[in-house]
C-alpha cells in the first residue's frame, strides 16, 4: 500500500461536483496530452485535448501497460494552468461537461505537494507496473530548492528556478522587513535560482539569480552596482544597496528595451544617471541634448569655466580680422616712402601678409562642424 493511501481514506469512484459538497480523490498521472502527435490528440477533440491527463487510481491495482485504456481528465481552470509531470500526484473531482447538460466530465487540481517539493517526485505505489520516470525527457534537478515562504506570502514558483512572490510581512527569515515598513507590499520576480547542494529552502539573491524585477514600497534590496562612477554629478545619487524607499529594482546580465512602433520615454523628477564603461548615442536624424547649462567633462563646473565658442560668432569674429589684415597687407604691399620709392622688407611682407589672411578666410567653413551645433 502507498504512502499516500495509508494516510488518507480515498473514496473509490470520482466524486461529483455538481452534487452537494464533494470529496476529492487523488490519482497518478500516466501520460500527458500535449501536442498533436499524441495518439488520442484527435479522440478528445484537438487543440481541447491539450494538457488532458491519462491517469490511474492510486489504491487499485490497474494495467498501465496500454495508455489508452486509461481514464482522462482535463485541467480545471484555463486561467492558472500547471501541468503535472507523469507519475505525479493531482486531485480530481466531476464537474459539467462542455455542451453536455446531463454528462460529466473529470477535472484535475495541480499535483499534490507529496515533499513541499517543485522537483519531480517518483511514484511509490505498488499498485503501479509502469516505467517510472516523469516522461518527455524531463531533466529533474534536485539542487534547485523551493522558496522559503515568510509568514503571509503567496508564492508561485515553478520547476527550472523561476518563482513570483508576494510578501510583506514580518518574518524570521525575512530580512527586508524592519520596523519601519512592516506589511508594506514587497513583490520579487525572481528567473534562474542558484542551485545549492544543500536541502535548505531558497530565498532570493537579486546578486546571483539570473534574472530578477523588485517592487519596492520602503524596503532595501542589498543590490551590487555594476559601477559606481558619478564624477560629472556635484551631488553623488543614493547608492542601490543604502536607498530604501518606493523603487523598481531590475537585475540582470543583459538589459534590452525595445519599442516597435512608438516611443521610450524616460521623464525623471530629479535625477537621471547613466554610468558605464562606455555609453553610445546612435540618432539617425539628430540628437538633442537641451538644459539651462550643459557641462561637458568632470572639471567642467570647476571654475574658471571654459565655455565652448560658437561657429557661426566666430566665423564672423575672423572674418572681420582677416580682412583687416588682407586690407593692411595689401596696403603694406605697395607701401612706398614720401619721395615714391618702394621699401622691400615692407612690401614683401605685405604680400605675404594679404596672401595667407586670402587662405584663411577660405579655410573659415573647415572651423564649423557639419553635426555638432549649439547656441
Amino acid at each position: 500500500m502507498s504512502t499516500l493511501t495509508t494516510k488518507f481514506k480515498l473514496p473509490t469512484s470520482i466524486p461529483d461536483l455538481t452534487s452537494g459538497v464533494p470529496e476529492i480523490i487523488a490519482v497518478r498521472v500516466k501520460d500527458i496530452i500535449l501536442d498533436e502527435t499524441h495518439p488520442e490528440y484527435l479522440k478528445y477533440g484537438s487543440v481541447d485535448s491539450i494538457g488532458a491527463i491519462k491517469y490511474s487510481l492510486i489504491n487499485k491495482k490497474v494495467d498501465t501497460s496500454d495508455i489508452t485504456t486509461l481514464p482522462v481528465a482535463f485541467p480545471i481552470s484555463n486561467h492558472t494552468t500547471t501541468l503535472p509531470l507523469k507519475n505525479e500526484v493531482v486531485l480530481l473531482i466531476k464537474g459539467p461537461k462542455r455542451d453536455k447538460k446531463f454528462e460529466k466530465v473529470e477535472y484535475y487540481i495541480p499535483a499534490i505537494s507529496l515533499f513541499n517539493d517543485v522537483n519531480y517526485i517518483p511514484s511509490n505505489d505498488e499498485n503501479d507496473n509502469s516505467e517510472d520516470s516523469p516522461g518527455y525527457d524531463f531533466k529533474e534537478n534536485f539542487n534547485l530548492r523551493p522558496l522559503h515562504p515568510f509568514n503571509g506570502d503567496t508564492i508561485i514558483q515553478g520547476r527550472n528556478g523561476q518563482s513570483l512572490r508576494f510578501t510583506g510581512a514580518p518574518s524570521p527569515k525575512n530580512t527586508f522587513t524592519d520596523d519601519s515598513n512592516v506589511n508594506r507590499p514587497l513583490t520579487i520576480l525572481s528567473n534562474g535560482h542558484i542551485e545549492t547542494n544543500t536541502e535548505n529552502l531558497y530565498i532570493e539573491d537579486i546578486n546571483k539569480d539570473n534574472s530578477s524585477i523588485y517592487l519596492t514600497s520602503n524596503h532595501i534590496i542589498p543590490l551590487e552596482q555594476s559601477r559606481k562612477k558619478y564624477l560629472s554629478l556635484e551631488q553623488k545619487p543614493i547608492l542601490s544597496n543604502s536607498f530604501k524607499g518606493s523603487q523598481i529594482i531590475l537585475n540582470s546580465g543583459r538589459l534590452f528595451f525595445n519599442s516597435s512602433t512608438e516611443d521610450i520615454q524616460f521623464s525623471s523628477n530629479t535625477l537621471f544617471g547613466v554610468t558605464a564603461e562606455n555609453i553610445s548615442l546612435d540618432g539617425k536624424d539628430h540628437i538633442g541634448l537641451d538644459a539651462n547649462k550643459i557641462y561637458l567633462g568632470e572639471l567642467a563646473k570647476v571654475e574658471p569655466i571654459e565655455p565652448i565658442i560658437l561657429g557661426l560668432q566666430l566665423d564672423l569674429f575672423l572674418t572681420k580680422l582677416l580682412n583687416v589684415l588682407v586690407s593692411t597687407g595689401a596696403s603694406m604691399k605697395r607701401a612706398k616712402t614720401i619721395d615714391q620709392k618702394i621699401i622691400p622688407d615692407l612690401n614683401i611682407q605685405g604680400a605675404a601678409l594679404e596672401s595667407m589672411s586670402k587662405e584663411l578666410l577660405n579655410d573659415i567653413e573647415l572651423l564649423k562642424s557639419k553635426k555638432v551645433f549649439t547656441e
